[in-house]
């Protein structure tokens, strides 16, 4: 780790520091693959005063670059040992520590994108019961305010779901799918209520991919503070939806370290570093006899994907309107 040593001359310290973030920084820009310029979006770039700095590394900054840049030094200097891995294996802790860096990087990636349409695919176990494959169209609007617009293509097809937490009444719209869709009215639901539980492990206002962030993001933060009881395993690069993706691997060796969790398995675009395909295990009291194929299909309780990821759609405010004549709300 580098280490800058107090020199009378504030012009040399200065110097110095500059080239400490220039080197840090460098070794972000190494390990992550940058994002091609007109590939799928254009991002804009935080100006951190440094037009040098920001202009030498094409991936998000993270906001701590908008502060002090000596601040930022210290939290890339304390990474670089894990940004410095190509390939290999990993150590417990550092494989859980990479994954949480990809996360942490790819939230702040996809945050700071306005809008993107995506096909999503989910399957869930509810109340012991595992549900059939759905898959939906999802639009997704972070900005000016968050808003999610989902019309299944399988399930019960032609189904749509329209939440926009810019109306005041916080209340998610409903359209059945097929002949009941043609008969009955939408119904306008608390999307944190029993009925609107009733049919997802998640709330709509935690759908898309930066809600699937968070979630992921606290199990690794709770991974990394217990500091035992998981083995995580970097496995070999896969490709998914025509995408390379790190694959990690998590075994839980007892409840007490993940409550919900016994094993979860996630591919993470190598790019923009956003999962495109996470699927969990929950624990069972049965497990004897049962080869570990069985107990993975019996266990799993979460499988979700994200195929066809346009980043760069160009979506309008109608798009999440109640009003909008397509939608026939």
């Amino acid at each position: 780790m580098l280490r800058i040593r107090n020199i009378q001359s504030s012009g040399k310290r200065n110097f110095l520091a500059m080239c400490a973030s220039a080197v840090s920084l460098g070794a972000i820009c190494v390990s992550f693959d940058p994002v091609p310029a007109g590939d799928d979006i254009q991002i804009t770039r935080v100006d951190s005063g440094n037009t040098a700095l920001v202009d030498s590394c094409d991936v998000p900054l993270p906001p701590a670059l908008q502060g002090s840049l000596s601040e930022a030094v210290s939290s890339v200097q304390s990474i670089a040992p894990v940004l410095t891995v190509n390939g290999g294996d990993l150590s417990n802790d550092d494989a859980i520590k990479f994954s949480l860096l990809l996360l942490k990087d790819g939230g702040r990636f996809i945050d700071n994108i306005d809008n993107y349409r995506v096909t999503f695919e989910k399957r869930e176990r509810i109340k012991g019961d595992i549900g059939e494959l759905e898959t939906m169209e999802l639009k997704v609007r972070h900005a000016p305010n968050f808003s999610v617009y989902m019309k299944w293509k399988t399930g019960d097809a032609g189904r749509q779901l329209l939440y926009n937490d810019e109306y005041d009444d916080k209340q998610m719209v409903v359209k059945l799918g097929g002949l009941k869709g043609r008969i009955l009215p939408a119904l306008k639901l608390d999307p944190l209520g029993s009925e609107a539980k009733a049919g997802a492990r998640y709330p709509v206002t935690e759908a898309g991919i930066s809600g699937m962030i968070r979630q992921m993001i606290v199990h690794r933060e709770n991974d990394v503070n217990h500091g035992q009881g998981v083995d995580c395993r970097r496995l070999q690069n896969q490709e998914f939806d025509e995408r390379e993706c790190y694959c990690f691997e998590y075994e839980y060796s007892a409840p007490k370290f993940n409550t919900l969790y016994r094993k979860s398995i996630v591919l993470m675009d190598t790019r923009y570093h956003v999962p495109l395909k996470v699927t969990n295990y929950t624990w069972s009291d049965n497990t004897e006899g049962l080869t570990p194929e069985q107990l993975d299909e019996m266990t799993m309780i979460e499988d979700y994907a994200f195929r066809k990821l346009d980043m760069g759609a160009k979506l309008v405010a109608e798009d999440f309107s109640r009003d909008n004549p397509a939608y026939r709300m």
